[in-house]
């Protein structure tokens, strides 16, 4: 009997125990992780909106597929001999860290239209889990749903940045500078571009020239450049939106607004931003008709200095190299091309000239330079991601903060001669003239004003005036009309946004 009581007292015993040891492994099971942004004090909940939904331990194994744009490794070739590594070696770094986690890179054919290789992937829902799109492209769909808006994960810490808001990481402006209508970010500008004005040094010491540093010394430089029997300025403009006519109208048009627009700006972010030009135009105040015709002339008066064939498709750059053009604007990216031809003469950088009351009446007399969220380093996650697959989300988002680290996105950039958008990353070699302490623009170009429709209405405007078969006064007639209808678009596209 005593046998029998202790053999019962020992089946208990060993079934107590069992159970207190399943308890402490289940205890100790933890959630679904890339890393260090699992902890409380990094990322918190897998997902700002709701917690993963998924029985997956820490090892559970997770593939990350990137579209890199411009940062994707490659070999050196002859359109661009920088051999570009930084990322793979980046991934191995990362993969170190989360042997769960495995990053997949895709190519997206350069021979593709972006826009409607987006649109069949969303359709589909198949594309990367981190795809490279330039926030006017996040503008023109985010009310169809397309894009995840990351703004609550820019409230939480960076581990891979000394715990800092990522937020407050980015260069001061730049989120605000890609929010959409709807006022939510869909883009996490990591890196951007800067506009500079290029010259051939020899030319302008041959011609005892200066930089200029005002639009009058600007046309002045370019009067005595032409008399010399040499094309002032390689200006172009073949492609929608990009580049030399937008990126006038950016540096031109900001010059009557930096400073003067404390009416306009609603939300105080010192920006004006798409919502906010159309509301204006509802009510009458934009556009300002005597600052469009102040603009316009000015354009006009530059446009004699440009090559008569500027509406045809030629090579700047070899109009450039060849010193049949004095000067010609480029981004950061020409400093790769101009170095790589190896040219028979020095050229520098200047950053485009201050508009003065001399030469326009309402100029604000505040210089504006473009350096802005247009590098390969932007990224967007497709939005049907929160309801199809929300437990990657804090991945994707963990490894995300590793790029954006600034030594990271340093090295990255170095390859690709971006503008770091990240405090405390470092610029390449030769990049002074982007870093100038100018104001930024406020506003952008007109190609992201308000939508395609007022985009186009806008170019085809201007250039019918440039090219003489339309009055000053009937373009202001134009652009006021795609005003209005780009105010429509842009408020109707902004309720629709607000309803999802």
């Amino acid at each position: 009997m005593k046998k029998q009581k202790y053999s019962l007292f020992l089946s208990a015993l060993i079934i107590v125990m069992a159970m207190l040891v399943l308890a402490a492994c289940s205890k100790g099971n933890p959630a679904p992780s890339a890393g260090p942004a699992d902890s409380d004090s990094a990322t918190g909940d897998p997902s700002p909106t709701k917690k993963a939904d998924d029985k997956g331990a820490a090892d559970k194994k997770w593939v990350i597929r990137f579209d890199p744009q411009m940062h994707l490794p490659k070999k050196p070739d002859a359109q661009d001999p920088t051999e570009k590594k930084a990322l793979d070696e980046l991934n191995k770094e990362y993969e170190a860290l989360h042997p769960n986690v495995k990053i997949e890179l895709v190519k997206v054919p350069t021979t593709q239209d972006r826009n409607a290789w987006l649109q069949a992937r969303m359709m589909a829902k198949d594309a990367p889990d981190i795809f490279w799109t330039n926030f006017e492209t996040t503008w023109e769909n985010y009310h169809k749903g397309w894009f995840y808006a990351v703004d609550e994960w820019m409230k939480k810490p960076n581990p891979y940045n000394g715990n800092k808001i990522w937020g407050d990481t980015f260069v001061p402006g730049m989120l605000d500078s890609v929010r959409a209508p709807d006022g939510k970010l869909y883009d996490i500008p990591a890196d951007g571009v800067g506009v500079a004005i290029y010259y051939n040094k020899k030319i302008f010491k041959d011609l005892n020239l200066n930089i200029p540093k005002t639009w009058k010394e600007f046309m002045d430089v370019q009067a005595k450049i032409k008399e010399s029997g040499t094309t002032p300025f390689a200006f172009m403009h073949v492609n929608k939106g990009c580049c030399d006519v937008s990126w006038s109208d950016t540096l031109l048009h900001n010059q009557f607004l930096i400073g003067n627009m404390a009416h306009l700006d609603e939300d105080k972010n010192n920006r004006l931003d798409p919502i906010e030009i159309a509301r204006a135009t509802k009510k009458g105040v934009m556009p300002n008709e005597d600052i469009l015709r102040q603009e316009f002339t000015l354009l006009k008066e530059w446009s004699q200095y440009w090559p008569k064939g500027y509406m045809s498709k030629y090579d700047q750059n070899q109009m450039f190299a060849s010193g049949k053009a004095a000067m010609m604007f480029g981004g950061s990216w020409t400093i790769a091309s101009l170095n790589a031809m190896k040219l028979p003469f020095e050229w520098g950088a200047f950053n485009f000239p201050l508009v003065t009351k001399e030469s326009a009446s309402l100029s604000t007399e505040k210089g504006a330079k473009i350096l802005g969220p247009w590098g390969p380093g932007q990224w967007v996650i497709p939005g049907y991601m929160e309801k199809d697959d929300p437990g990657k989300l804090p991945v994707i988002m963990d490894y995300l903060m590793f790029l954006s680290k600034p030594e990271n996105i340093s090295k990255l950039d170095m390859e690709t001669e971006s503008e770091p958008n990240i405090i405390g990353a470092k610029a390449p070699e030769g990049h002074e003239v982007f870093l100038e302490d100018i104001p930024l623009i406020v506003t952008n170009g007109y190609d992201v004003y308000m939508g395609k429709s007022f985009s186009d209405a806008w170019e085809n405007g201007i250039i019918q005036y440039l090219s003489g078969s339309m009055s000053l006064d009937d373009l202001i007639a134009e652009v006021k009309k795609a005003y209005a209808k780009g105010a429509d678009e842009t408020i109707a596209q902004y309720e629709q946004a607000l309803k999802k």
